[in-house]
């Protein structure tokens, strides 16, 4: 019995398309991300939590930008049945991502030292390296877009070797400034990293079939309108989402500081490992296989169950390590001044394994083309997040510690929500059959 059971199990596991897809975007991304987690026992001795506390706040500010700038049209790049009009509403993304972009550099001209005060930054913070941020946004939506291109196109090799290409730009860079011991090291490796990724993307995307020449003013505008659910409706919702997910650490850098945020940066990033190695893969194939089976009418329900599994052993795995060995992991990896880095992971690791799980399936949303129900969640999750402002009195432990408890109740609520889709789009196609 124990034999059937197993042989049933690999075989759903190896007859995956699904899978299979999603391992050549897997093996390229986790190389990439192994070429920056590598690098970190190097990176973390010779910068200071601080530095990599303002760091934290760098990329929160730009993970929050990129997601509102191209007006949420990069997510239909995948769905039209045609190129040309695929192409088309990637010209209109990066069209409405310049403009933002361009706007938003305006603002930080104007209003730097404000934003620095704002922030809670170091006073020795250079205020013009708030220049830089909507550069990179740029250059970050830029290669998203274009990546999502090669999705459709299932160049799921080329998107691994873009990834690969960032960060082994990015991973050199570092290595230089922090041996010449220059503190913006960090930042500066972020815009050699995008750059490199946005050169080898457009390479890859024309080599796969993407031509600007069908664009034209009448089509942008007939894609603006088509899809215009998206900014309509998925805008408000992302924007909180990522804030949901972004604002932490620039809550932690000024109710306590900069130091305090740079111990929570390097715990995200080791318990965000499966997250970027696997969740994200995943979730793109999954957007281009359930877009394609809802537009048949056809269940989806046998290219779940593996990822379901999979996903599920990782976060167990991960939670069992870090419960029992994450202060001496990070005391043997990173140095002692990161214990507690360690120390507040076992915390966190709960919420992290759990957002792991979820947003490997939540691109189920828009590939059913139920953003609406997605936003009232999100609306739901930003006034939860939101909440953390009556509790900056608490200490530093206390406070990751209620934030912990509401991710969780968050993703539950998402959970049940998902489930409920599903279960109800797979009843009503064999009500559909019965009826044949």
């Amino acid at each position: 019995m124990k034999k059937i059971e197993f042989k049933f199990f690999t075989n759903i596991l190896l007859r995956s398309e699904l899978l299979r897809s999603a391992s050549i975007l897997i093996t390229g991304t986790v190389i990439a991300q192994l070429i920056s987690i590598l690098l970190q026992p190097f990176l973390r001795r010779f910068f200071s939590p601080q530095i990599f506390g303002i760091y934290s706040v760098y990329w929160s500010l730009i993970g929050i930008i990129i997601v509102i700038s191209s007006l949420r049209y990069d997510d239909a790049i995948v769905l039209p049945k045609t190129d040309k009009e695929s192409a088309n509403v990637l010209g209109l993304s990066l069209i409405f991502s310049f403009c933002f972009d361009l706007l938003l550099f305006l603002i930080v001209l104007i209003m730097g030292g404000k934003i620095i005060t704002f922030l809670n930054l170091p006073s020795t913070f250079p205020v013009w390296i708030l220049y830089i941020i909507p550069l990179s946004a740029f250059l970050y939506n830029s290669s998203q877009c274009l990546n999502y291109w090669l999705v459709r196109k299932k160049k799921f090799y080329a998107v691994s070797v873009n990834k690969l290409t960032r960060r082994s730009a990015e991973g050199i860079s570092q290595v230089s400034f922090a041996l010449i011991r220059n503190y913006n090291g960090l930042i500066y490796s972020d815009i050699v990293g995008q750059t490199a990724n946005v050169l080898t993307v457009i390479y890859q995307t024309f080599k796969n079939g993407l031509t600007f020449r069908s664009i034209s003013l009448i089509k942008l505008k007939y894609v603006f309108k088509k899809y215009k659910d998206f900014p309509k409706f998925n805008l408000i919702p992302a924007f909180m989402s990522t804030c949901s997910f972004m604002l932490p650490p620039i809550f932690i850098n000024k109710f306590f500081s900069s130091e305090s945020a740079g111990y929570f940066d390097l715990a995200k990033l080791l318990l965000s490992v499966p997250l970027g190695l696997v969740a994200t893969a995943f979730s793109s194939v999954l957007l281009q296989r359930i877009s394609e089976k809802f537009n048949k009418r056809a269940s989806f329900l046998s290219d779940l169950r593996p990822v379901i599994i999979i996903v599920s052993l990782i976060s167990l795995i991960e939670i069992i390590a870090i419960t029992f060995f994450g202060e001496m992991l990070f005391k043997i990896v990173f140095g002692d001044i990161w214990i507690f880095s360690g120390k507040i992971s076992r915390i966190l690791v709960w919420s992290f394994s759990f957002n792991f799980i979820v947003s490997t399936f939540t691109t189920i949303f828009v590939s059913m083309r139920r953003i609406k129900t997605y936003s009232m969640y999100q609306l739901f999750y930003f006034t939860a997040i939101l909440s953390l402002l009556f509790f900056k009195s608490l200490g530093f432990v206390e406070f990751l510690k209620i934030y912990v408890i509401i991710e969780v109740i968050c993703y539950s609520v998402l959970t049940c929500i998902m489930v409920f889709i599903i279960t109800r789009y797979e009843h009503s196609l064999k009500v559909s059959q019965l009826h044949l």
